[in-house]
């Protein structure tokens, strides 16, 4: 079921296929899904950066043997 199918007045079956507001409503989605992307890419990167930073300067696990 389409989310716009229960509040548009003017619904018929496969008008999403041209409806403005459902192309609108598509490209929001694909803003926000792009935006979650970029911030967990983002910080993916931050913490991979300390992951390999911590994991230099710590002692290997053979020296305490």
């Amino acid at each position: 079921m389409l989310p716009c199918q229960s509040d548009c007045p003017s619904h018929f079956p496969g008008c999403h296929k041209t409806c403005a507001h459902w192309r609108e409503f598509q490209a929001r989605q694909r803003e926000q899904r792009q935006a979650k992307k970029d911030y967990l890419t983002h910080y993916n990167e931050v913490c991979s950066c300390m992951t390999r930073q911590l994991r230099a300067i710590s002692v290997p696990f053979r020296c305490y043997r």
